[in-house]
């Protein structure tokens, strides 16, 4: 048996693959609905770039409209938890997700959410500039250097400096 190579993904299976993908975002599911293994639609995409484009495309869509309102929906109202004692089922509890509540200020209001850190400069310009030009140094004069930041690192904590 001889098995016919395509340059392409079949249009109906491309088609399938790509309305799948974008309702779902899951490339499994959507291999499955184009009756595709997974690596196969990887190859794909590896080989034909208007693919490439739209699998992006469509996992965009997916993004706007199940993911993001799937992680919205986690972490503000919630998901119901079955809740267990001794093997039998006794209620249900509501759980959010406050790790998807932090990405998604962190992603929307970054300037807002974000990792602050502080830097404090305790040094000397010179010995700054100096460490700009680590890479141009001799052994010698990288030597030297060290010994000059360790005298002022001493120096500053003698002082009670931060």
């Amino acid at each position: 048996m001889t098995w016919k190579r395509y340059a392409a993904l079949p249009p109906k299976k491309q088609t399938a693959f790509l309305e799948t993908l974008a309702a779902t975002g899951n490339v499994r599911k959507a291999a499955q609905a184009a009756h595709l293994a997974v690596s196969t639609v990887y190859k794909y995409r590896l080989r034909d770039a208007s693919l490439a484009e739209a699998w992006d495309e469509a996992l965009q869509v997916a993004m706007d409209t199940v993911l993001e309102p799937e992680a919205i929906r986690r972490a503000v109202e919630g998901v119901e938890q079955d809740v267990y004692y001794q093997g039998r089922k006794v209620g249900v509890e509501r759980q959010y997700s406050d790790v998807l509540l932090i990405f998604l200020l962190k992603g929307w209001k970054a300037d807002r959410y974000r990792e602050r850190r502080e830097i404090i400069h305790a040094g000397s310009l010179a010995l700054l500039r100096k460490m700009e030009q680590v890479g141009k140094m001799t052994p010698a004069e990288l030597q030297a250097f060290l010994l000059e930041v360790e005298q002022h690192v001493n120096n500053v904590e003698a002082e009670g400096r931060p």
